[in-house]
Parts: structure tokens; C-alpha cells; sequence
């Protein structure tokens, strides 16, 4: 089963994800909106896959990204966000996440990003990094 970590600072979207990729056999093993806590519990747990908001509560998702990717380039990661920023989010690419997608998102498309990309065996993900309005 793959793991997941989700680390979103609202409530609905972080719900929306959570009963999606459950729904689909995907384990939630970690849910926070806070960024030091979600560099922290990631060490720990090193999920198969982080879901990563921008905008977060005691440190910013791009710091998040930084952080864990010094410390586990293996890492794959998808950045969710409210308010896209194309800077922001090219940035997010340049520091290794592997996908960018704008909430709200297609619940088919999501999936199929979430699928290709826990599905594919290097870290750098072999489509190109997704960002859907």
C-alpha cells in the first residue's frame, strides 16, 4: 500500500485529498498544517509520497520542499495550492517537486498525477510537472 502524508493548511481541501486517495487504497499516515512539524514527522515516517500546501502555519511550503529535499532527495512530492503563483510554483520545480496542481482540482486528474507519480521508480517524476487551473 502506498503512504501518504498530507500536509495542507486548510481543512477541507486537506479532508477532500484524505478520503480521495483513501478511497482509492492509498494510506494516510500523517495528516498537519504545520511546516515544522511536517519536516519533523516526514524524517520519521518518510512516506511514499507528500502532498504539500504553499501556504502554511509556522513555516511556508517552499521551506518545507528545501528542507526536506536537502535532507531526502528521494523524495516525491506534489505542491497543492489555493492561489497559484507562477514564480512560486516554477520555484517549487527548480527545488525538486515533482508535480504542482491548483486547488480546486479534476478528481481524475489528481488521481492520475498522484498514480503516475508514486507509480513512477525515479525521483524526478517522467511526465512533466502538472500545474491545472
Amino acid at each position: 500500500m502506498t503512504n501518504v502524508m498530507i500536509v495542507e493548511n486548510s481543512e477541507k481541501p486537506r479532508l477532500s485529498a484524505k478520503n480521495l486517495l483513501s478511497s482509492i487504497n492509498y494510506e494516510i499516515v500523517f495528516q498537519t498544517s504545520n511546516g515544522y512539524e511536517a519536516i519533523e514527522k516526514y524524517a520519521l515516517m518518510k512516506p511514499d509520497l507528500l502532498l504539500l500546501d504553499l501556504n502554511l502555519s509556522k513555516h511556508d511550503g517552499l521551506s518545507v520542499l528545501k528542507e526536506i529535499k536537502k535532507n531526502h532527495p528521494e523524495s516525491k512530492i506534489i505542491i497543492t495550492t489555493l492561489l497559484p503563483n507562477k514564480e512560486i510554483l516554477e520555484e517549487c520545480i527548480q527545488f525538486g517537486a515533482n508535480a504542482c496542481i491548483t486547488i480546486p482540482y479534476k478528481l481524475k486528474d489528481f488521481v492520475n498525477l498522484v498514480t503516475t507519480i508514486c507509480n513512477s521508480s525515479t525521483t524526478k517524476s517522467k511526465v512533466a510537472p502538472v500545474i491545472l487551473d
